[in-house]
């Protein structure tokens, strides 16, 4: 495994703890919101809650 895939897995992780794309960013310290965007991956779970809110 290589660091980078570390930080990968702990943006996706922030995200499914309920870190917003802003906590993301600052805690990863990017400048700019497209590259925090690259590290973290919708899960299914949060895929389905966004699904729900829409057409509820």
């Amino acid at each position: 495994m290589r660091p980078h895939r570390l930080r990968h897995t702990y943006a996706t992780r922030l995200r499914e703890g309920g870190a917003d794309v802003a906590q993301v960013q600052a805690l990863l310290g990017h400048a700019s919101l497209d590259t925090s965007a690259r590290y973290f991956r919708a899960g299914t779970a949060e895929q389905a809650a966004v699904v729900d809110r829409v057409f509820d």
